[in-house]
């Protein structure tokens, strides 16, 4: 056992550095005498499990700041008076717990109380909406991810199936763009620096407590336009504890759906608390990430099976292709023993659409005497395909592989000074990898496109910069077409993080510092041409100047992709700087809590930009762009006041109001110039090309609420109103530009073009347990308008235009979903109830929303390979003027636990998805507002089209199948069986 937990230590203990935002709670109250409800002075506090407590001052107060948020037991204590341990105490990150405890006196028989605390139905002492769920909730509903958990709570929208099977999803809180939402685990922000997404999870079973500020939020929070999600994952304590879960579809479906979860945590010597661990490995491997809802069905012949057979031109020796073999110049290239279905084909999942990952998080805590020690780690792997409907038919093997590695690395040191103050230190590392190659060339990019590797390149022909046709029917991709382009980016990112917090009287006053520096390397190449063998006239160029024909989009790396350290490019990492300040004051009475922040943000991208948008070339040398053309992008400062106020007006009756002002970073990917854009700009125009000169976007939000409890704790109610303004959100913008020759052209690129205005009300409704069941409601109801939805969303606004301007109009936003609800119905039967049905839980997640709007076409050509003159006819209606279907459906959660060797638990379980089997509706087609078909082929455009084909009725069946498209619907019903096993308080 000894062994055992050196291992377990050494490997915990390589955790150790990245950016932190700390974030503590705090428990307060007062202890007093049951009878004559006099204050005990001198009374002893203890939060049992750690070193945490205070002794009641003359008024019988106390308060113990720098709590860890979870769940916990506390005891209370007095000379003459039985000892009470109340149960079950939550602290949340930034909030206040009351907890007020009336002594007995003791006697004989009346020395120790245990009593379970009562769990609140809001944290009173918020001055901002602040929802908590913790471990018993997460590990009943039917949801796996922190942001489709986040999407529960009103005010959040998620599109149906967005995320897939690992729950990472894009989610968009109070009206707000998908990257305005701040990710924090154990203090560890999990933004990807690049785009500013979410990239990093946990398992559901190692998080202890997840806490959202959905709009609103502190002063010491930043980078974020619209809310805050603070993951606290689970602790070790001084018993040993292990869990294992399997979860399982291998018997229910095709979809290959596997989850495999393994937890262990105690402390590192048997009975000792002051240094404990907790692991936890979750491996997910799924056949298919994102199941369709209706299945993909051909009504023309699909090749079943066949050869490709390389015969040699000296020897006439006949042999079967496999990936790797060098293919002799000059052989002939054929199918033989080909095989085609007959009738109609189907295939009811997504094939080559796999998913495999890795979860590992590891958390030490080590008392050392005067500080405390905390390391952290996260590792997240994904090795996956990313799937291309027109691959479908005849090429879904070769579905890009897309691989990602994400690794978090955190140390936190601590300490209290004495019982009315503490200070943190962070030290942070943090590493970001991923990379989108060949399913058969991997990162091989000269045999992408080589004739003496690819035979397909023989076989299918070479095409606009790759290889890829059509079929002989014309619709679908032929077998080995491939046409994306290989990337690979690398993320280092390092922190260093100082707060202060001091309690004095009614104020807690905290104080923060921190900065963090990125260095980013990125690379793409559309790498098909690049190869040595070409099937093309002319003669083979050298290396360098076929990579550089293709124009790389690079940075820390050289033009072949290879890493390489300063001085080997004149192209480097780009190494932006982040920094901030922060003060805030909580000033607390039983009647008003007054929160006051003022936050100060610095950011250096480090960049350099256009000096001349209108005239690119203008300085230096006016043939060519140089370094005169360029400028030092000035670094950017800002102050922003947050301001919350709530009214405790009773212990059941609470309002709240709340002002802020919230700075966010543009994508670093909205940031950085690239030179080669701007050189191609000398002979072509109507080109992305990034200037640099942008600036941070800033939302100014105004909040209102109420929340009331009725009843003893029986049920509760909140209302909400909430109005934000935002400005100087990035969108692409043309700007009008000169060459040297003096000719006019444009190009487009990212600026501070959009505004707009989000409105709404949320209302949450919360029955507490009443034989057996509980129920939770949210819904939502907002108006999101602006000019623009993300970054890029008038990109085709832009080449539509005659004079490529774009629109500005208020329009609803693409997440406009004026109508968002869930509604949880959670049954659970204690021990000791209704016979075998003990112990027995179900849990019903009801979501129902409006749809989405959409921009009206006259008419639409979705196929690529078609041959239809275009992708997107004229417009017969304002900017989303026109809305899709709602939808609703309902997923389920069925498990029976069962005890077993004292300590342990079994729990079999089911856990379906879209229970009801509901083909909800996620797109439909803008030229009917269906999700079936465009309507393309009734046109008399359309027609042409058709019967110009080879094959007209399979050229037609095939396009019906392409209109078909499973990306338009959410998921189907989906059955999993899943096996729980958890042992708790082990001792050794």
């Amino acid at each position: 056992m000894k062994k055992f937990l050196l291992v377990v230590w050494v490997f915990t203990l390589m955790f150790s550095f990245i950016y932190a935002q700390t974030s503590t709670g705090k428990l307060a109250g007062k202890v007093t005498d049951a009878r004559t409800g006099d204050p005990l002075p001198g009374a002893n506090v203890l939060i049992i499990g750690t070193e945490l407590g205070a002794a009641t001052n003359a008024r019988g107060e106390y308060f113990i700041i720098n709590v860890v948020p979870g769940t916990y037991d506390v005891r209370v204590s007095f000379v003459g008076y039985a000892t009470q341990i109340i149960k079950d105490v939550r602290i949340v990150a930034g909030i206040t717990k009351e907890l007020n405890v009336t002594l007995e006196e003791a006697t004989a028989e009346l020395k120790e109380i245990t009593v379970t605390s009562q769990r609140t139905f809001f944290e009173q002492k918020a001055t901002n909406t602040v929802k908590v769920i913790d471990k018993e909730e997460i590990s009943r509903v039917p949801v796996r991810g922190v942001q489709k958990i986040a999407a529960l709570n009103a005010g959040v929208v998620m599109a149906e199936g967005s995320g897939g099977v690992d729950g990472n999803a894009t989610i968009n809180v109070k009206g707000g763009r998908g990257n305005e939402v701040l990710y924090i685990i154990d203090g560890v922000v999990q933004n990807d620096p690049y785009w500013n997404s979410a990239f990093t999870q946990v398992s559901n079973s190692a998080i202890e407590q997840i806490s959202f500020q959905i709009g609103g939020f502190e002063a010491k929070y930043g980078q974020a336009q619209s809310g805050i999600i603070n993951v606290t994952t689970k602790s070790g304590s001084a018993q040993y504890s292990l869990y294992g879960d399997v979860l399982t579809s291998s018997f229910t479906d095709d979809y290959g759906y596997n989850l495999y979860t393994v937890n262990i945590g105690g402390p590192f010597y048997p009975n000792y608390s002051k240094h404990t661990f907790f692991l936890s490995a979750e491996r997910g491997w799924f056949l298919d990430q994102d199941p369709p809802a209706i299945p993909i069905e051909f009504n023309s012949p699909i090749k079943l099976g066949g050869d490709i057979v390389i015969i040699d031109p000296a020897t006439g020796n006949k042999q079967i292709w496999k990936p790797g073999m060098e293919i002799p110049a000059g052989a002939d290239v054929r199918w033989e023993n080909v095989t085609y279905s007959t009738g109609k084909y189907a295939y009811n999942y997504r094939p080559h659409n796999s998913r495999g990952t890795w979860r590992i998080s590891g958390k030490t805590y080590h008392d050392l005497g005067l500080v405390t020690l905390r390391l952290g780690a996260i590792i997240n792997t994904v090795n996956s395909r990313i799937f291309n409907y027109s691959y479908v038919k005849n090429n879904s093997f070769m579905n890009p592989v897309y691989e990602q590695q994400n690794y978090s690395y955190s140390a936190r040191l601590s300490q209290n000074l004495g019982a009315n103050a503490f200070w943190n230190l962070n030290f942070g590392y943090k590493i970001f990898k991923d990379k989108q190659t060949h399913p058969i060339f991997g990162d091989d990019l000269e045999k992408w496109g080589d004739t003496l590797y690819n035979p397909y390149i023989k076989l299918n022909g070479f095409y606009q910069g790759s290889y890829f046709d059509s079929d002989s029917i014309g619709i679908f991709s032929d077998e080995g077409s491939f046409d994306y382009a290989f990337s690979k980016n690398a993320n280092y990112s390092y922190q260093v993080d100082f707060d202060f917090t001091s309690q004095i009287g009614k104020h807690l006053f905290e104080f923060g510092v921190g900065a963090q520096l990125h260095e980013l390397h990125r690379y793409s190449i559309g790498a098909v041409p690049i190869a040595r063998n070409i099937r093309l006239p002319g003669t083979v160029k050298d290396k360098f100047t076929r990579y550089k024909e293709r124009i790389p989009f690079y940075w820390g790396y050289n033009i072949y992709g290879d890493s390489f350290t300063e001085g080997d490019s004149v192209i480097p990492a780009k190494k932006p700087i982040i920094a901030y300040a922060y003060i805030q004051d909580r000033f607390e009475l039983p009647d008003l809590v007054l929160n006051f922040g003022l936050r100060f943000d610095y950011l250096n991208s480090k960049s350099d930009v256009i000096r001349d948008p209108q005239n690119p070339f203008k300085f230096g040398d006016p043939q060519r762009l140089d370094p005169a053309d360029f400028e030092t992008k000035k670094p950017e400062f800002y102050v922003s006041p947050r301001l919350g106020i709530g009214f405790p007006v009773t212990t059941t009756t609470v309002f709240h109001a709340q002002y802020g002002k919230f700075i966010q970073a543009p994508s670093l990917a909205d940031i950085f110039t690239w030179p080669r854009h701007f050189e191609v700009l000398l002979v072509d125009g109507n080109r992305l090309a990034r200037t640099g000169r942008i600036s941070s976007e800033i939302t100014t939000q105004y909040e209102l609420g109420f929340r009331q409890i009725f009843g003893d704790n029986v049920a509760a109610l909140g209302l909400t109103a909430f109005y934000k303004n935002t400005k100087g959100l990035i969108n692409w913008t043309t700007t009008t530009f000169y060459r040297p020759t003096g000719e006019q052209n444009t190009y487009f690129g990212p600026s501070n073009a959009d505004f707009g205005t989000i409105k709404g009300l949320t209302l949450t409704l919360d029955l507490a347990r009443y034989h057996f069941i509980a129920l939770s409601l949210n819904y939502t109801y907002q108006i999101a308008e602006g000019t623009g939805s993300s970054t890029s969303s008038s990109y085709v606004a832009t080449f539509r235009n005659p004079d490529n301007s774009v629109p500005k109009v208020i329009a609803p936003l693409d997440f406009d979903q004026r109508h968002t609800g869930t509604i949880i119905v959670d049954v659970f039967i204690p021990e000791g109830k209704f016979g075998i049905f003990e112990r027995t839980g179900l849990n019903l997640l009801a979501e129902f929303a409006s749809g989405r709007p959409y921009t009206p076409l006259e008419e639409q050509d979705i196929s690529p390979l078609g041959g239809g003159e275009t992708n997107y006819g004229d417009t017969k209606g304002y900017v989303n003027s026109r809305y899709g279907p709602g939808r609703f459906r309902i997923d389920m959660k069925l498990e029976k636990t069962f005890k077993a060797f004292g300590n342990m638990l079994i729990t079999p379980y089911v856990w379906i998805d879209n229970l009801l089997d509901a083909d909800n509706v996620i797109n439909v087609y803008r030229s009917t507002g269906s999700p079936w078909t465009t309507g393309y082929l009734s046109t008399a455009k359309g027609q042409a089209v058709m019967n110009s084909r080879a094959y007209p009725e399979l050229f037609k069946a095939d396009y019906t199948t392409l209109e078909r498209n499973p990306n338009n619907f959410g998921i189907p019903r989906q059955i999993r069986l899943g096996l729980k096993v958890n042992f708790s308080g082990i001792k050794l």
